[in-house]
């Protein structure tokens, strides 16, 4: 036969007392701050919280007041569990990271474009100098065909004719390096 132990019976009481009276009013407390779903498992935790700490001996002055705060400080690891939650990638979502495409040239990508370019710079080399250089200015320069003609001293339509020129010779020489795909 067990021994009873008056005072371990006197505090289960006494917390099923506090039990009684508080806990329509702790579920509605957590309910408001983290929901319905969640409340009973914080009101649990606080209920076994209160528990222990009445193992320690410690007398509590305003048992509610305790409770309360134990909900409250449990509110807020509540809270930052799940933004700790929120903060880790889902399945799909790694799933999502992995599978964007890489967009680095492959290397006959990179090799096809180091001989278009060396095919472009003779193109622009075999030019007479004006065209060349209308080109240069228009297109690597970015200046307009108004102010290539005033740097130039010619018309607007001769940098057209140029540039227009310049482009069609570049397109030709370029044409005869592209490798089919």
């Amino acid at each position: 036969m067990s021994v009873v132990n008056p005072s371990r019976d006197a505090r289960a009481s006494q917390l099923a007392k506090l039990y009684r009276s508080h806990c329509k009013a702790l579920l509605r407390f957590l309910g408001r701050k983290v929901g319905q779903t969640d409340a009973s498992d914080l009101a649990h935790e606080a209920f076994l919280r209160i528990a222990h700490a009445e193992h320690g001996q410690t007398r509590l002055h305003n048992e509610r007041a305790f409770l309360f705060q134990i909900a409250a400080n449990l509110v807020v690891d509540h809270k930052r569990a799940q933004l700790r939650r929120s903060r880790i990638l889902t399945a799909v979502e790694v799933d999502d990271l992995l599978t964007v495409a890489d967009e680095t040239p492959s290397p006959e990508r990179l090799a096809q474009s180091r001989c278009e370019l060396q095919a472009l710079d003779a193109a622009l080399r075999e030019l007479p100098f004006r065209r060349a250089e209308a080109f240069r200015l228009s297109r690597i320069e970015g200046l307009t065909h108004a102010s290539i003609a005033d740097r130039l001293g010619v018309s607007l339509r001769t940098v057209e004719a140029e540039i227009r020129m310049a482009l069609d010779h570049c397109a030709d020489r370029l044409r005869s390096v592209r490798v089919p795909d």
